[in-house]
């Protein structure tokens, strides 16, 4: 994948992080009492770092791409860069691809797509229309599934229970991972220091050779994800973690009692976000139900999901004393021993034969001739890292083996062929 990384950073306009922020200095606190000093590392990102602001010509692609403005460290990231320093793809690859005659149609959600001939009909309707479903069929020889690790298995797992993917694998849904992620949280008690300055993320360290964690940011007025934390509470065996939450609300009441405030708490928090390369996942598959089916999962191969990553609550305790606050967990981990992850990985995992795998080594489905999955579905195990520049390669390795137009395919057969004896 060397070459193809390569490109895909100078797509998405991959530099280091040249901020030191409030945040980054309690990750070197934290990374300090753990340790792990030396691992203290800013972050590569995708974002333009000029004078803050103002508008440039390119600066990425030698003047051929759009103009971009100098970030202003807003940290609203995640909810939408207003400022044109973000390196989304409507200022790379989909910027060239519509330039050089691609059309896009934005707000379009596939419904339903059959095999009629040799041809392949995607049905789709407005995305987000609840009465004037008018549809639209687009005909393709060859259709790209990239809707995300979770859209895409979500909808290959519909197509197969509607009959529409008569050959799939039936490893759809396995190897869906989760990053091996946990999610807390450190708040301060005052409003001394803006802890919401910078970009989504911008430094790292690595408490032991399998985790990874990250200071995770969202702008000021951000403050509704308050609502899923709740005190930090440990796991483990023994005791169940829904009645530790119990008597340690009851022990710490005040504590328990600033948790509910969502007041500046995209100024006062930091989240921690804490991968690793742990060998777990889920299977994901569709589930009858009283009101038709939905899409659940289940424990896959490999050790459980972790609800409770002891360096994740650690990390969050030393911040919380770094910055004069508590530390806090997701609700759902501790209320429901559910894990939180913000990297759905897998579910069409690449493999030598449909017994193995849902998609062949060129990213072609099994069985289905002109359908293929080139997104993070594809993704076969825990990166322990943010995913996106990894999908980006391994889309580009995909892509850059497919023949252009009029060019043979010198790609081997997806279906293999009964050879002929002799008589």
């Amino acid at each position: 994948l060397a070459p193809h990384f390569a490109t895909a950073k100078r797509m998405l306009g991959v530099v280091e992080n040249p901020l030191d922020t409030p945040a980054d200095e309690v990750m070197r606190t934290v990374a300090e009492h753990m340790g792990v000093s030396e691992s203290f590392h800013p972050t590569p990102v995708g974002v333009f770092f000029g004078e803050p602001g103002v508008e440039v010509p390119d600066p990425f692609f030698g003047g051929d791409g759009p103009a971009r403005s100098g970030c202003v460290v807003c940290g609203n990231c995640m909810v939408g860069c207003r400022y044109n320093a973000k390196n989304t793809l409507d200022k790379n690859y989909l910027y060239f691809a519509e330039r050089n005659g691609t059309k896009v149609f934005p707000e379009h959600t596939v419904v339903d797509i059959e095999r009629i001939g040799d041809e392949w009909h995607v049905t789709t309707e407005p995305s987000g229309s609840w009465f004037r479903r008018r549809r639209t069929v687009f005909v393709a020889k060859d259709v790209v599934f990239s809707a995300g690790a979770l859209g895409t298995t979500r909808l290959l797992l519909e197509l197969a229970e509607h009959g529409r993917l008569p050959h799939i694998s039936h490893r759809l849904g396995y190897q869906t991972r989760t990053n091996s992620e946990a999610l807390v949280v450190s708040v301060a008690a005052s409003r001394d220091v803006d802890y919401s300055e910078g970009i989504a993320i911008t430094s790292s360290i690595h408490p032991n050779p399998e985790t990874h964690i990250e200071p995770v940011r969202y702008g000021k007025g951000s403050n509704a994800l308050a609502l899923l934390a709740t005190i930090l509470v440990d796991g483990g065996p023994g005791v169940a973690r829904h009645v530790r939450f119990l008597k340690q609300a009851a022990s710490h009441p005040i504590t328990f009692l600033r948790s509910l405030s969502v007041w500046h708490w995209s100024e006062r928090g930091i989240i921690l976000l804490v991968m690793q390369t742990r060998d777990n996942s889920l299977r994901m598959f569709r589930k009858k139900g009283w009101f038709g089916t939905r899409l659940t999962t289940e424990q896959g191969h490999g050790d459980p999901n972790p609800t409770y990553i002891p360096e994740a609550n650690e990390a969050a305790r030393i911040a919380a004393d770094a910055m004069g606050g508590f530390g806090g967990s997701t609700i759902n981990e501790v209320l429901f021993d559910t894990p939180t992850t913000a990297h759905i990985l897998g579910g069409a995992p690449i493999g030598p034969d449909a017994e193995h795998g849902v998609i062949d080594g060129y990213h072609r489905v099994f069985g289905h001739p002109g359908l293929h999955v080139i997104d993070g579905a594809a993704i076969g195990a825990n990166l322990g890292v943010n995913p996106s520049l990894t999908i980006t390669a391994m889309a580009e390795r995909a892509t850059s083996m497919w023949p252009d137009k009029g060019d043979v395919d010198t790609r081997p057969r997806l279906d293999s062929v009964e050879p002929i004896g002799t008589h």
